[in-house]
């Protein structure tokens, strides 16, 4: 008997082990007013408790309604990371023009954390491209991409960027924060590629961290095989999109259903042990919280192993196609001779039938 309930607690640890529940997070992106409301429901609050969450919180401003619910937040043990924006008009993302903004964006916060005595689990970042391009790319397409191509040749602003994003980097360190950065999975093929091509067409700029966070959002490209493609050993994966987030005019995100978030914690949890979810006050408002932490994740997972293999080759040409980009001069002459032979085929072709049809 003793030996048989011996056996049934292996089992049962090794099963335990064998599918652990992953470290949930939330991403919280509210101004003041809408997230001192969010929080007024002490539900909530128990809730993240209960399933000892984190929370990752946009700080779109210092409002006194936010100083209010960190400092709840704070009492009630729940680990919070200050999460840095900038207003839309200077860029709202960290990008590569927008460096002495985020330099002194991070000096507000340290005052009104010492004025206020909040407590962060740490800081981190937001590397994408400008708010103005990406209203651009809703509004004026062909602005944008003209933009862009001119932006292919501008190696100084890329430059200028790395260096003050790397003293501002060095700088949270030394104040004894824990960074993170929160990345556009892209970014990694344009390391495999060693090119600077995709940092300079869409303004963003690459600066490593301690911890980056991939934006693994199927909501946004699509099927979860970019989960296993993109993931970063040893660090969390960021799913999403929920719900929720900056409005760009113009633009109507499609947002994640449970049966497609649940999918995507089943598969994240094979490659990383925290997963952060964008974003708390839609998954709140879905109901999904109690989903979440009672989750099955011996459920089974679906077969993208095919999926992979396209996703690889999806990856190199990609990687190609950033080399040939971070070479302009030669890709623009390239282009032009490509488009004098195509007109002067069709020149020749117009020239046969005319020459054939005199000839009838």
């Amino acid at each position: 008997m003793k030996r048989t309930l011996t056996l049934i607690a292996i089992a049962v640890l090794f099963t335990c082990n064998a599918f652990p529940k992953p470290k949930i997070s939330f991403f919280v992106e509210l101004k003041g007013s809408e997230f001192q409301k969010l929080f007024a429901d002490t539900a909530l609050i128990s809730q993240l408790v209960e399933m000892t969450a984190s929370l990752r919180i946009g700080l779109l401003d210092f409002s006194p309604e936010r100083t209010q619910t960190i400092v709840k937040l704070n009492q009630a043990g729940i680990p919070v990371i200050a999460w840095l924006l900038l207003p839309e008009e200077e860029g709202y993302w960290f990008h590569m023009n927008n460096g002495d903004k985020a330099t002194q964006r991070f000096a507000d916060f340290k005052k009104w954390t010492a004025e206020n005595n909040l407590k962060w689990e740490g800081l981190g970042i937001d590397l994408e491209l400008d708010f103005s391009d990406a209203c651009l790319m809703v509004k004026h397409p062909f602005k944008l991409a003209w933009k862009a191509y001119k932006r292919l040749y501008d190696n100084h602003s890329l430059e200028q960027g790395r260096v003050i994003y790397q003293k501002l980097i060095a700088q949270i360190m030394a104040e004894g924060y824990n960074v993170e950065s929160y990345v556009i999975p892209f970014i990694y093929d344009e390391r495999i590629a060693k090119t600077t091509s995709l940092q300079k067409l869409l303004g963003m700029i690459d600066i490593r961290t301690p911890h980056e966070i991939p934006m693994l959002y199927t909501s946004v490209m699509g099927k979860p095989l970019i989960i296993p493609a993109y993931y970063q050993i040893g660090q969390p994966i960021a799913l999403g999109i929920a719900g929720g987030g900056v409005v760009i005019e113009g633009m109507q995100p499609k947002f994640l259903t449970w049966e497609e978030l649940s999918r995507d914690l089943l598969v994240s949890n094979q490659y990383s042990s925290e997963v952060a979810i964008f974003c708390l006050e839609a998954s709140w408002a879905n109901g999904w919280l109690t989903k979440i932490q009672s989750l099955d994740y011996t459920n089974t997972l679906p077969d993208l192993s095919l999926a992979i293999k396209e996703q690889e080759k999806s990856r190199k040409t990609l990687q190609h196609i950033l080399v040939v980009l971070d070479h302009p001069l030669w890709m623009t002459l390239g282009v032009l001779i490509l488009f004098a032979m195509l007109i002067f085929v069709i020149v020749k072709l117009i020239k046969f039938i005319t020459s054939v049809l005199r000839h009838r």
